[in-house]
């Protein structure tokens, strides 16, 4: 279907679209039915209404239901976070929500926000006051339970999270900066687990791992910065799935898209402070 110019358009037919965006709808699809504009059209109509471009970039984030939200995963979230897990932990657990819809709760809940604000607080003052009391010191025993557990393969963050009977990771990085005895030991450690997962035969990459690095990708992250991160593949192993792999491959394509969309959506918001800043 051609493009037609924005005044030309019945407005019954662009409150559809908003409607059908809001409820959760691609644009994509939308357009690709008879009768309704085309994609074309529609992204025309955005450059030359301000207003509808607004309007369908709030539709787009209330639309989007993995960013709608959960009461019940906020209140397990709010717990784990009093217990004292640190919330990139709590993020990688695949039942909480993704660091952007987190993110956008702390942005548009308000009590939500709130709460989370209070309880860093009080991990604050609580770092300040072991702080004072004394930082853990190293112990010898528990640094050669960590390189012997790196050395059989198991993920170095992995074994690092609450209530593995181990140190937090803040305390084993302070101990790899002051013992370099313990820091070149855990660096071949971790080197000779990526080389025997290397050797093990090819097969689809667990789903927590490809939603991770598709999580990174949408957040602007690349191959090689995740690829620097102690418990992803190397940079060269990531290129390497997406030439084999076509599912990881679909999989990038879209955390890309996402990822654009994402960018579209911050400016859209950036530049709407800026008006009501300049308004008030």
């Amino acid at each position: 279907m051609p493009a037609r110019a924005y005044a030309d358009t019945h407005p019954q037919t662009r409150q559809q679209i908003l409607d059908r965006v809001t409820a959760g709808e691609k644009l994509s699809r939308i357009c690709a039915e008879p009768g309704m504009p085309s994609y074309a059209s529609v992204h025309a109509w955005t450059r030359a209404d301000p207003n509808f471009a607004t309007a369908l970039a709030n539709a787009r984030l209330r639309g989007d239901r993995r960013l709608a939200f959960d009461e019940a995963k906020a209140r397990a979230l709010l717990g784990r976070l009093a217990a004292g897990e640190g919330i990139v932990s709590i993020l990688r657990d695949p039942a909480m929500p993704s660091r952007r819809a987190y993110r956008h709760w702390r942005m548009t809940q308000g009590e939500f926000g709130g709460e989370v604000w209070r309880l860093n607080q009080v991990k604050v003052r609580e770092a300040a006051r072991r702080g004072a009391a004394g930082l853990r010191p190293f112990d010898p025993v528990l640094a050669d339970r960590i390189v012997a557990r790196v050395a059989r393969g198991l993920g170095y963050v992995e074994i690092l999270k609450p209530g593995r009977g181990l140190p937090c990771r803040s305390v084993v990085e302070r101990w790899r900066k002051t013992q370099p005895e313990f820091d070149e030991v855990l660096k071949i450690a971790l080197r000779a687990s990526v080389r025997a997962a290397r050797r093990r035969p090819r097969g689809r990459a667990p789903d927590y791992l490809v939603e991770a690095i598709c999580e990174g990708i949408a957040e602007g992250g690349t191959f090689e910065s995740l690829g620097k991160l102690a418990d992803m593949p190397c940079a060269r192993t990531l290129h390497n799935w997406m030439r084999t792999r076509p599912d990881f491959a679909a999989a990038v394509g879209r955390a890309k898209e996402a990822r654009k969309v994402l960018r579209a959506v911050d400016a859209e918001l950036a530049r709407l402070r800026r008006r009501a800043g300049a308004i008030s």
